[in-house]
């Protein structure tokens, strides 16, 4: 299909619907319109700064998520119900006290005025205070409740034009571009409820905006100031605490005092080990000498000088012993009193060395070994287990202090790590207390510095003219949506409709060949030129069949239909009159009329001469045989299969059926031999002259409108040279 002259076929088909369709369409939009009411719009623009503001923060390049975060909060702020509801009540209190029944004024014009006095029940307009709108939008907050009966609730919610939330929250608030700059915009039917619209919102969304921003901030600093004054104390109390637990339990330092402790008893097993060496040797080395000198030992220990002199040196010995155990070694080596001991025990053993060389009972031993010798080294065994016994004393009794000092100690420390911990705790949570605290100190004033600039760059102006109207753009919207529409049903219908109508939808349908149209009988516009147009096209018809004429042979024809009423007779009465015309003879057969179809003979023939005689036939060059409908009778298959052509006549107007479908392929299915193509009856001019060409009458229109239909469009009608 040839989609260019399938378009221009189209529209030329619905040209008239197209036509007076919009027209009509666009008349009724451009009389409706003429009654919309005037609008105003004004608008104001707004600097924020926060792109280009000075941050204490160092860092110069904009955080852009927090910048569209900021500008969010903004354009959210200004379309919020407490931003809408302040401004509403202002602007009420503004038009209730300067409104002026006679004349328009910068505030509201005298007609919406007069609407809004007739809707004020007397108990609002018994709260106007005329001198103070402040104390006036008090009053209107006292009396304003939720409940659809109170008034200012239902002027708030409703479909006010002016004061609603719906109306208000029409306001335009944009970015321009990537600049710190706000434009805000608002359209009313009333320039002074317009203009003083726009400065209320402006004048809210600066307040609001810093107070919010503020509010948060402040908020932020007396938790964070109170948190640090109770952490303050919360330490305080537990630094005193634990210093108080130290004092009870004599802690100066836990951590050197475990230490200097476990290094002393270190020191003290040491030498209590070398003591107790000490003593098993000289315990050991006095029962050996003993022995062997068994009178001159009982003479030592039977004196009484010998005795008392072992006794202080046991004494001494464990002062020296308990002096050295308990002190430092720096205090050991400054300790006058440790010397005078050391050389009183000098002097102790000097005078048992005396006494020993005074006793001098025995000279030798029994076995004839000097006793002298002996005597010495029994008194230094003696001296030294003295000493070793005296020590012994003293360093038990100082195992028991350490004992005492470690079972002291062992709870004390977990105290105090218990205690220093809960300190580091609070400690670190009051820093991070005063850290955000000083953070907040920090984001308030860099908040100063952000919204400084938050300012109205361009006051709104009282606008003096109404908006260029949009009657204009309804009009155009109206024609061209028209046209749209017009030619979206048309193509619908198009797409859809089953009707045969012209050459190009009926082999779309069939999938057969259309050979040629007729017009039929019913172009009433062009009845006087109708025969004219049967000639032609019966002329077009016989021109296409005179190729299966043969000489000296009789061509046979058959004319079908599938429904009654195709227009066969018709079709065939104007082919027959064009070939006697050209001097052939036709002969035309009507079954039912010229043959019987109502018995075995008409569907069992095998020649034509089996249903009508040939001698009436035989002097004929052209057959023209009418079969009855399809759709009710049967046709004899050989018959059909030795025609030289089957034309399948076919009503243009009517629609295409599924049973026409199943007939058709049946059709097809028993004729084998000879071709079978459709001729459309009853169709269109234009469905006709796409195979006869222009139709008459000729006029300079109609060429016009052929040429543009097929697409002709830089074709000229000049005569050929």
């Amino acid at each position: 299909m040839n989609i260019s002259l399938f378009i221009s076929r189209f529209i030329y088909r619905i040209r008239y619907q197209l036509l007076f369709g919009s027209l009509i369409v666009t008349l009724l939009v451009a009389y409706f319109t003429q009654f919309l009411s005037k609008t105003y719009t004004v608008d104001t623009t707004i600097y924020t700064g926060i792109v280009s503001s000075t941050s204490l923060t160092g860092d110069e390049t904009p955080n852009f998520q927090v910048v569209n975060n900021t500008y969010d909060n903004l354009i959210n702020l200004i379309k919020s119900k407490s931003t809408l509801e302040n401004v509403s009540l202002h602007l009420f209190t503004m038009n209730m006290i300067h409104g002026s029944l006679e004349e328009d004024n910068m505030y509201i014009t005298a007609k919406n005025f007069k609407k809004l006095q007739s809707m004020v029940p007397e108990e609002i307009k018994a709260l106007i205070n005329k001198e103070s709108e402040e104390k006036t939008i008090e009053n209107l907050k006292n009396y304003k409740q939720y409940s659809p009966q109170n008034f200012l609730y239902i002027l708030l919610n409703g479909n006010n034009p002016h004061y609603s939330y719906a109306a208000l929250n029409k306001v335009q608030i944009k970015r321009i571009g990537n600049s710190d700059i706000l434009e805000l915009s608002y359209q009313s039917d009333d320039p002074g409820i317009t203009t003083n619209t726009v400065k209320l919102l402006s004048e809210e969304l600066l307040n609001s905006y810093n107070e919010l921003r503020y509010r948060a901030t402040n908020d932020a600093i007396a938790y964070f100031e109170a948190q640090v004054k109770k952490y303050r104390e919360i330490l305080k109390g537990q630094e005193v605490s634990l210093s108080n637990y130290n004092i009870q339990n004599n802690i100066i330092n836990y951590q050197e005092q475990t230490k200097a402790t476990a290094i002393s008893f270190t020191d003290f097993e040491n030498r209590y080990e070398a003591i107790q060496r000490e003593l098993e040797s000289s315990s050991k080395l006095l029962n050996d000498l003993e022995k062997q000198m068994e009178t001159r030992t009982k003479l030592f220990q039977t004196n009484k000088d010998f005795i008392q002199k072992l006794d202080d040196i046991a004494t001494i010995n464990g002062k020296i012993t308990e002096i050295e155990t308990f002190s430092s070694e720096k205090s050991k080596l400054n300790n006058p009193q440790l010397e005078d001991y050391k050389h009183e025990l000098k002097n102790t053993e000097k005078e048992i060395a005396d006494i020993s060389n005074n006793i001098n009972v025995y000279q030798y031993s029994k076995e004839g070994i000097a006793i002298n010798n002996m005597v010495d080294q029994w008194l230094n065994a003696l001296i030294q287990n003295t000493k070793a016994k005296a020590e012994i004393k003293v360093l038990d009794k100082r195992r028991k202090d350490y004992q005492t000092i470690y079972s002291t100690f062992s709870p004390v420390g977990t105290e105090i790590k218990s205690r220093e911990r809960e300190i580091n705790v609070t400690e670190q949570t009051y820093l991070e207390m005063v850290h955000a605290l000083n953070l907040a100190y920090l984001r308030k004033r860099n908040i100063q510095l952000t919204t400084a600039g938050l300012d109205t760059i361009t006051e709104p102006a009282f606008p003096l003219f109404p908006n260029g109207g949009k009657r204009l753009l309804f009009i155009i919207a109206a024609f061209l949506g028209s046209i749209i529409f017009i030619l979206g049903y048309n193509l619908l219908i198009e797409l859809l409709d089953r009707t045969l109508r012209d050459a190009d939808r009926t082999q779309r349908l069939t999938g057969i060949k259309v050979l040629g149209a007729f017009s039929g009988r019913g172009q009433l516009r062009f009845r006087g030129y109708s025969k004219a147009w049967h000639r032609i096209s019966a002329a077009y018809a016989c021109n296409k069949l005179n190729c299966f004429l043969k000489a000296h042979e009789t061509t046979y024809i058959n004319l079908l239909s599938i429904e009654k009423g195709e227009g066969k007779s018709f079709v065939g009465k104007y082919m027959i009159e064009e070939w006697e015309n050209l001097g052939l003879k036709v002969k035309y057969l009507k079954a039912g009329e010229d043959f019987p179809t109502d018995d075995a003979t008409f569907l069992l023939a095998s020649n034509f001469s089996d249903i009508y005689s040939t001698e009436t036939t035989q002097k004929s060059d052209i057959v023209l045989i009418e079969y009855p409908a399809i759709q009710y009778n049967c046709l004899p298959p050989i018959l059909l299969n030795k025609a030289a052509i089957n034309l399948l006549i076919a009503n243009a107007q009517r629609v295409w059926k599924k049973s026409d479908e199943e007939l058709l392929f049946h059709l097809k299915d028993i004729i084998k031999e000879a071709p079978i193509v459709i001729y459309l009856n009853n169709a269109n001019r234009y469905a006709v002259e796409d195979f006869t060409g222009e139709l008459p009458p000729y006029s300079s229109q109609h060429s016009l409108a052929t040429q543009m239909m097929h697409m002709g469009l830089t074709a000229k009608k000049a005569p050929v040279k």
